[in-house]
């Protein structure tokens, strides 16, 4: 196994494919990388740079070309995610190893930094949460900002919404600089709509390391503001109109490394965002939303009487989270001023480790977790829980070129603030939160198998089962406002493959398959669960030329969660040609949604069409 060592920083390694040319293949290691469950590694997905196609809004039109991802929630540029079924708070989003906790009712994302300085991208798909704790039940996305040494200047225009991004990046030794520019005017679907999806927004990198007497201290900031931000549902513009007017974010650490196989780091996320909903003839309201999202870690590589070992200490601690939700109310012709005001606070410890050994040719590994959570608010008596969670994994070469993986873990997630605590009117309607909700607990397994047919053919497939107690539902009342309640039982199952073929030094094609089910107790099927998908992508290479071709197929969507939409089968058709023009600069044209497909990009049932067809004229020029 790799030393700590190993995974303190970001690495891009190169893979030679079948013919001899070379693949950059890109890859994050994120500090606990180490401690992931041996079959997980199996399971992870990476995003491809090659793959430029996307447009490029959010880092969710990249995650979408991964297997066992797909999209959830109303769309635009707080489009949310789900992996393996999993959204909302039930996976773990980061940055450079700093969790991103939004309070947002459609779960978390990164949808705050332009995706040009997210260079790197890992899925862990798999029960995560005795090595991740609360919000990682359904998997990990791990993003990080690390580059290498270079400077680059890219830009970009594009149709349909009159779309520009801009980016600088500089990484030279031991410092790093980064800014990007991005500005949009509303997109149109296919039929003529228009959507609400403008926005403005600039983010920006700073990160600087030192070495000293063996140590090396490692400082970073990456702060974002952004402005008019369109909020996309399908009451847009007749019945409701939704925005967010400004947010601010400042995500900041300091990470100490040591040469004795150990890290220590400390981290600091400050949000501060306004939302804003008009229901015409009914209400006039905004939210405001400020946090402080503070943690550290320290992890330990250890030898135990030969094994390979790992511990370490997680703090995570929310203080001043504040909702703010003032709104007018229209009531036979008079406006009645109504307000309400969160304020919370959430703090979680935890300790965990793992070890690994072989007998035979067979690799085990073992993980614990355990978690004290404690959550305050004014509005009501403290809630504090501690869980216990463990993790097994093996992992048996049954050939030289066959892998069987097997795992097995426990996980948990508990409710989020807003989920038990907020009250207030959002794009969603008026919220209500639940004080009673319990923590959702789980147990899950895999199964994966990775056979390497031949120097041109590569198969990957798993299948997967998850059980769950007391899984968190929102639901409509009778009186039409949104809560959430405890379902006694739920459980999702679902398999997903993947066939690489090397057909030639020039032609690469990607398959892909997924599809899953899921129902709670009383045999209904559950929300955010992705409809049965194929895809396939085909990559071209010819002297200073690249293409890349994808097709995505998704099949009728006729059994849907109860907050859902059944959706018609369709397929997106998205190509890009990239051109060498220099050593330093090339020159790409992409167009996504070519055949200009009218779909949703999710079967949420506010979902909105996706944008009509675009095309995108983008450079860069490295020195």
């Amino acid at each position: 196994m790799k030393t700590i060592l190993s995974f303190l920083f970001a690495s891009t390694p190169i893979m030679v494919s079948a013919y001899g040319e070379q693949l950059e293949v890109i890859e994050v290691l994120a500090p606990k990388e180490s401690l992931t469950i041996a079959s997980a590694n199996h399971t992870s997905a990476y995003l491809d740079e090659r793959f430029t196609f996307s447009p490029n809004r959010t880092i969710a039109d990249q995650l979408i070309a991964l297997s066992g991802v797909s999209l959830n929630g109303q769309g635009g540029q707080f489009q949310s995610y789900a992996i393996r079924g999993f959204s909302r708070g039930r996976i773990r989003t980061e940055i450079d190893g700093i969790p991103i906790i939004t309070d947002r009712r459609a779960g978390n994302s990164a949808s705050f930094i332009a995706p040009t300085l997210l260079n790197l991208g890992h899925v862990i798909k798999g029960p995560s949460s005795s090595l991740y704790g609360s919000q990682a039940m359904g998997g990990v996305v791990s993003l990080s900002s690390e580059m290498s040494d270079k400077t680059q200047v890219a830009g970009s225009v594009q149709s349909n919404n009159q779309g520009v991004n801009f980016s600088f990046k500089h990484q030279k030794n031991d410092f790093t600089s980064a800014f990007a520019y991005q500005h949009a005017n509303s997109d149109n679907t296919p039929n003529g709509d228009v959507l609400n999806t403008q926005f403005e927004r600039a983010s920006g990198l700073v990160r600087f390391k030192t070495q000293h007497q063996g140590y090396t201290v490692t400082y970073s900031w990456l702060p974002s503001y952004g402005k008019n931000i369109g909020k996309s549902n399908t009451k847009y513009p007749i019945e409701q109109v939704s925005d967010y007017p400004e947010e601010i974010h400042s995500l900041a650490q300091v990470q100490l490394t040591g040469e004795e196989n150990w890290i220590a780091k400390l981290y600091h996320h400050y949000q501060n965002w306004d939302s804003r909903t008009t229901r015409f003839e009914r209400y006039d309201g905004l939210s405001q939303y400020q946090g402080h999202t503070l943690g550290g870690q320290w992890l330990q590589q250890v030898n135990l009487q030969g094994l390979e070992s790992h511990w370490g200490v997680d703090w995570l601690s929310r203080k001043g989270v504040k909702i703010t939700s003032d709104y007018l109310v229209v009531d036979e012709s008079a406006l009645n001023p109504l307000g309400n005001e969160m304020n919370a606070e959430e703090d979680n410890f935890a300790v965990y480790g793992k070890t690994h050994w072989q007998w035979g040719k067979v690799n085990f590994d073992f993980g614990l977790r355990y978690d004290w959570l404690k959550q305050q608010s004014e509005q009501s008596e403290d809630a504090t829980d501690g869980r216990l969670n463990a993790s097994f994994a093996a992992m048996l070469p049954l050939s030289d070129t066959v892998d069987l993986g097997l795992d097995i873990g426990t996980g948990f997630r508990y409710p989020t603030l807003s989920e038990r605590l907020f009250y207030g009117q959002t794009p969603r309607g008026l919220i209500v939160g639940n004080q009673a909700l319990d923590p959702e607990t789980s147990v899950g397994s895999q199964l994966s198998l990775n056979w390497h047919a031949s120097d041109e053919v590569s198969v990957y497939g798993a299948v997967y089962h998850y059980d769950l107690d007391n899984y968190i539902d929102r639901y409509e009342t009778a009186s039409g406002y949104l809560t959430y309640q405890n379902l006694s039982h739920a459980q999702i199952s679902g398999f997903e493959a993947e066939v690489r073929w090397y057909a030639s030094e020039h032609f690469e094609h990607i398959l892909s398959y997924q599809q899953q089910s899921g129902e709670d107790n009383h045999q209904q099927r559950l929300d955010d669960l992705h409809p049965r998908k194929l895809s396939w992508t085909m990559l071209v290479h010819f002297d200073n030329w690249s293409l890349s071709n994808a097709y995505r197929h998704t099949l009728d969507a006729d059994e849907v969660g109860g907050t859902e939409l059944e959706r018609d089968a369709f397929t997106v058709w998205d190509v890009s040609v990239e051109h060498q023009l220099t050593d330093r600069q090339t020159v790409t044209v992409a167009i996504n949604n070519l055949t200009d497909e009218t779909y949703y990009g999710s079967l949420d049932e506010d979902a909105t069409l996706q944008p009509e067809r675009s095309v995108r004229l983008s450079t860069s020029i490295q020195f």
